[in-house]
């Protein structure tokens, strides 16, 4: 009977479980931090991707936040306080991403010079009041993040599980701001009242939600 690669004979745990040979192999470059020889992704690429996901999370939280700040009419408040919060959380996870690239062994790359080069989202601001067009643009923003992140994480796979989950938490959080953007959207934007009944998360605070049109 053929033995699987990477196992050894019946019964007994795999080369990477094996205590002397994890410790062995924990050795090498104690420098790496948490990079260890299983990690098996290739980090250059994969801070690259990082930074450009990062890049395009920045760009996101601030158009965002421009945006909120043009919707001023009392009857918008729902819309304004809901993108403020979603700049939020963008802001967050590019700093989760910042953090990650760091324990890769390189460094976030916050130049805004470079910002909006390397975002795969493109920063565009509206007229004052022009409720539509907003949340149109920021629904445009939150789909090519979607998209952006699906791939990402496909690209990774297996070969560097952390970042991978870090990468399924964002896309995560981007498809709920996806949800909430396309429900008014399909109503004409005929005006918007938050809703409260949005289950949390335990590990974190759901995306609030732009409600249903009363």
């Amino acid at each position: 009977m053929t033995t699987p690669a990477g196992r050894g004979p019946a019964g007994s745990p795999p080369a990477a479980m094996r205590t002397r040979e994890v410790r062995d192999r924990a050795l090498f470059d104690l420098d790496d931090g948490p990079v260890t020889p299983s990690n098996r992704a290739e980090l250059a690429a994969v801070t690259g991707l990082l930074n450009v996901l990062l890049a395009s999370l920045v760009v996101s939280s601030l158009q965002y936040e421009q945006h909120a700040l043009l919707v001023r009419a009392p009857a918008d408040r729902a819309v304004a306080e809901f993108l403020h919060a979603c700049a939020d959380r963008d802001r967050a996870g590019a700093r989760r991403l910042a953090a990650r690239i760091g324990q890769l062994g390189s460094v976030a790359d916050h130049d805004p010079q470079h910002l909006a080069g390397r975002s795969r989202v493109a920063f565009r601001t509206y007229p004052d009041g022009d409720r539509a067009g907003i949340v149109t643009e920021n629904l445009v923003a939150a789909r090519i993040l979607v998209q952006t992140l699906q791939e990402a994480v496909r690209w990774v796979g297996d070969d560097d599980p952390t970042t991978r989950r870090l990468l399924e938490l964002l896309l995560e959080e981007k498809e709920e701001q996806a949800a909430a953007l396309s429900a008014p959207a399909a109503d004409g934007y005929r005006g918007l009242a938050p809703d409260d009944s949005a289950s949390r998360s335990p590990a974190r605070e759901a995306t609030p939600s732009l409600g249903k049109i009363r």
